[in-house]
């Protein structure tokens, strides 16, 4: 069973909201309600709810306000608003859908369980990480004559370069693959390694800091800075929060 949050300034909307998820939405079971930003804050911080139901103007401000890609790792954001305008904004703050007002049901019931799957989903990558140690693996590099053994803890990142992949080892050292990088993706830990942008697989472990004043950008040991796009960054400050490293 999954919680919720309803956010918005309206009182009746918020008990429409709250009505149709008890009726028609029986996996969601705690619902709680905020009328203002602040609000809100505190239960996510105090409660951790799954779902987000997000209206988009508050008052004088907006739910944009809130620094959503900080905290929607591991939640379902969907927003619910009169204002059709706001859909593509929303949708690149990551939000798993948009619905209009009035709710439709039948709409309503398919976003939460959209919701649902991709909830249940990370559950099981986590469920995956804590029962590996990434620090074992063994990766192997095909190269035009033959391949390489790399340990995983001897990479520092991997990146893209067309059809090909270059790994960025300790000691400055570089082995290039004639593989696709999206076919490493499926075979590091995502514990440890992490798709941080359409061209690079960082390891978490040499993660030396994080700035955002110039796009968002991961600092590796050896002066490797990489980027990280905003689709991925929720997940990436998630990632670093739970990591012992």
């Amino acid at each position: 069973m999954y919680s919720a949050l309803i956010l918005d300034d309206e009182e009746a909307a918020r008990r429409t909201l709250h009505g149709l998820l008890s009726r028609y939405c029986p996996e969601i079971e705690n619902i709680y309600t905020a009328a203002d930003i602040q609000s809100a804050a505190g239960i996510i911080e105090k409660n951790a709810p799954d779902f987000l139901f997000f209206d988009v103007a508050l008052g004088n401000h907006t739910s944009f306000d809130i620094r959503i890609q900080t905290i929607l790792s591991g939640k379902a954001l969907i927003f619910v608003t009169a204002h059709e305008e706001f859909s593509l904004q929303a949708l690149k703050a990551g939000a798993l859908d948009y619905l209009l007002k009035p709710v439709d049901i039948d709409e309503l019931k398919l976003a939460v369980k959209k919701g649902c799957d991709l909830l249940e989903k990370e559950k099981r990558i986590q469920a995956h990480t804590e029962e590996n140690d990434p620090r074992e693996i063994k990766l192997m590099v095909n190269h035009g004559s033959g391949f390489n053994l790399l340990n995983g803890e001897d990479i520092l990142f991997a990146q893209a370069d067309g059809n090909y992949t270059t790994f960025h080892l300790q000691g400055h050292k570089k082995i290039m693959s004639a593989k696709q990088i999206g076919f490493y993706e499926e075979l590091l830990p995502p514990q440890l390694f992490f798709r941080s942008h359409k061209s690079y697989i960082i390891n978490i472990r040499y993660l030396k800091g994080y700035s955002y004043r110039e796009g968002h950008t991961a600092h590796l040991t050896e002066g490797h800075d990489i980027p990280v796009s905003r689709r991925k960054l929720p997940q990436f400050i998630e990632l670093c929060k739970r990591l012992k490293i």
